[in-house]
């Protein structure tokens, strides 16, 4: 993905050129190209709200695989149930 875009065409068909002075600009209409930023607020908040709906999840996935790996077989006989053996 490009980090240069323009703001008045379309993102799908976007053609990147260099001038003559070195500058980015669109193949299409021949206006230069914006840097675009890494982090903006739509994205902080679009990850804030995912993991508030994913950490519950994830947290529950845990604790489940925590107590199947902690639970023990109980050690008294009563406890144990025989199964009929027929020959």
């Amino acid at each position: 993905m490009s980090r240069y875009y323009c703001p008045f065409c379309s993102s799908r068909y976007q053609i990147h050129k260099n001038r003559s002075d070195g500058v980015l600009v669109c193949g299409q209409c021949g206006d230069p190209l914006i840097k675009k930023t890494f982090l903006n607020s739509r994205r902080i908040i679009g990850v804030v709200a995912a993991s508030a709906f994913l950490a519950p999840l994830l947290m529950m996935i845990f604790f489940v695989i925590n107590n199947f790996t902690n639970e023990r077989l109980p050690k008294n006989s009563e406890s144990l149930v025989l199964l009929p053996y027929d020959k």
